[in-house]
């Protein structure tokens, strides 16, 4: 049985960053598109979890690999974020 995506769901992150913006948040926009990825990854995982329930395995090798290039990205961002941050003595 496929999981209840309204009761799953992570929160849209759209809204939250346009009123930051709107507020002259200070937010890094590595660390705002980080958040994006992170959100993205958690619908990935529910979606495969939906395909997986569903016997849909071609579907499930096709969300898998979007999931890697996102934790791929993820992971360059958050390196790119770290290398850009002063060191702390």
């Amino acid at each position: 049985m496929p999981m209840e995506r309204q009761r799953f769901n992570p929160p849209a992150l759209e809204a939250f960053w346009q009123q930051a913006d709107e507020d002259a948040s200070e937010e890094h926009p590595l660390e705002r598109e980080i958040a994006e990825r992170v959100d993205a990854l958690l619908r990935y995982h529910l979606l495969i979890a939906d395909a997986q329930a569903e016997g849909r395995d071609n579907l499930v090798v096709i969300l898998r690999a979007q999931e890697e290039r996102q934790e791929r990205l993820l992971r360059e961002l958050r390196e790119a974020l770290r290398r850009m941050q002063p060191p702390t003595e």
